[in-house]
């Protein structure tokens, strides 16, 4: 049985291999925006358009409905209508109508479209089962909500956003790699007896570990394409891909190039989540956590984890502050609500499974009538990019990691005291 190497050598070791990685990505990338800027071109078109696209939020806004559209190119748009529609969230359809004034670098989030006539399409969408199945199983429509967000991405309604973000786990609740890694694990061992099983009696020369993470994998792609390759998941997931085939093959998988080529490889792929917060943030994530393996010294299992949840919540404050305002103390709870989540997922999951998946919902209702306390601060642009560059050049220099972890303390009390 062939294992992973002991001593895995670096993913790209000469200049000239670093060099030539970079380029080609970069490369892809300029050719992806290249593509997209064709595009939105289109779309500049003083002629009227048909746009066929899926319905991914439906709200009420000053008297008007304001829908929120994905078509078949992962362009978003948002429209109104002054009409009292049914909700048509998830549902497809089609717009007749003209973009408004917007740049390609708006573009590339979201922009109007001024629609003239729109219309149901006969589409369903693949993700109506799964919702159908999540909604029977709660009589509480905010926890068949809350279940939705959490196994499908679904938006999070006004109430439950306030209490997730309150309590800082909505790093937990937005599907990340952090979900990505406890599904690998759950249903690696979840597979790996029958596995090993039928191993032994008909192909004991098989690697078990090779053959059962190549099957995750596949089913993992599966829900990628389920979640419409949401940004966060997209990221692990093409990271989990290429670590898969590094780890095989001897490389090393703890890598800054390994990070930095899955961003430009997603980006080179979908060239719109360059404005995604959610996969910058993932990308940063991933970043503090290899920074943090990189620096911190052995010490007892528990110490490690605890001081590894404290660590990346505390060097992540300044980018999370950069896209979302609110702050509470009651946000320091993530820290150890990290590890009820590791139990808390996989459970809900054979909950639901097993039709039981309102079991907990009293429990969980009762939280969210705490009241909550927060406050508003952004990140400034400048103190960003200094806390970004200090950041990088942790990534060689001692004195720069030290200066991050004072950083990132400092500005943890700043807002305590705020």
């Amino acid at each position: 049985m062939i294992a992973p190497s002991n001593n895995p050598i670096p993913l790209l070791q000469s200049p000239k291999e670093k060099i030539f990685a970079l380029l080609l990505l970069l490369s892809l990338c300029a050719l992806s925006f290249g593509v997209k800027h064709q595009q939105y071109k289109v779309f500049l078109s003083k002629k009227p358009l048909e746009l066929h696209a899926q319905v991914l939020l439906q709200y009420p806004k000053n008297g008007h409905f304001v829908l929120k559209l994905q078509d078949t190119h992962n362009n978003h748009f948002y429209i109104t209508s002054e009409e009292d529609i049914k909700d048509l969230t998830h549902h497809f359809v089609r717009a007749w109508g003209k973009m408004g004034r917007c740049s390609f670098w708006q573009f590339l989030k979201n922009c109007y479209f001024h629609t003239l006539k729109l219309s149901l399409e006969n589409k369903s969408d693949p993700t109506a089962p799964w919702r159908a199945f999540i909604n029977k199983q709660h009589q509480n429509l905010l926890m068949a909500n809350f279940y939705r967000t959490l196994f499908l991405a679904d938006p999070l309604d006004q109430r439950l956003r306030q209490v997730v973000v309150g309590f800082g786990v909505s790093p937990l609740i937005a599907i990340s790699g952090f979900h990505l890694g406890l599904l690998s694990a759950f249903f690696f061992y979840l597979l790996s007896p029958p596995y090993k099983f039928l191993q032994q009696r008909y192909f004991p020369y098989r690697n078990r570990y090779f053959d059962l993470m190549a099957v995750v994998l596949m089913a993992l792609f599966g829900y990628l394409i389920l979640l419409h390759f949401q940004p966060a998941f997209l990221r692990a997931y093409v990271m989990a891909l290429l670590g898969f085939v590094l780890v095989y093959g001897g490389l090393e998988l703890v890598s800054f190039w390994l990070l930095g080529l899955s961003a430009l490889l997603c980006l080179a792929l979908f060239p719109n989540l360059v404005r995604s917060a959610g996969f910058w943030l993932s990308v940063g994530g991933v970043f503090y956590i290899f920074l943090f393996i990189k620096y911190m010294p052995k010490m007892p299992a528990w110490l490690y984890a605890l001081l590894f949840n404290a660590g990346i919540f505390i060097l992540m404050l300044p980018l999370v502050h950069f896209f979302f305002a609110p702050f509470g103390a009651t946000q320091l709870g993530i820290i150890l609500l990290s590890f009820v989540f590791v139990v808390f997922f996989p459970s809900v999951l054979i909950l639901h499974a097993l039709h039981l998946g309102g079991l907990l919902d009293p429990y969980l209702l009762s939280l969210v009538r705490l009241p909550l306390h927060l406050k508003s601060f952004f990140t400034p642009a400048w103190f960003l990019c200094a806390y970004v560059g200090l950041s990088l050049l942790a990534m060689r220099f001692f004195w720069a990691w030290v200066g991050v972890g004072v950083v990132g303390v400092g500005f943890l009390l700043y807002l305590l005291i705020l």
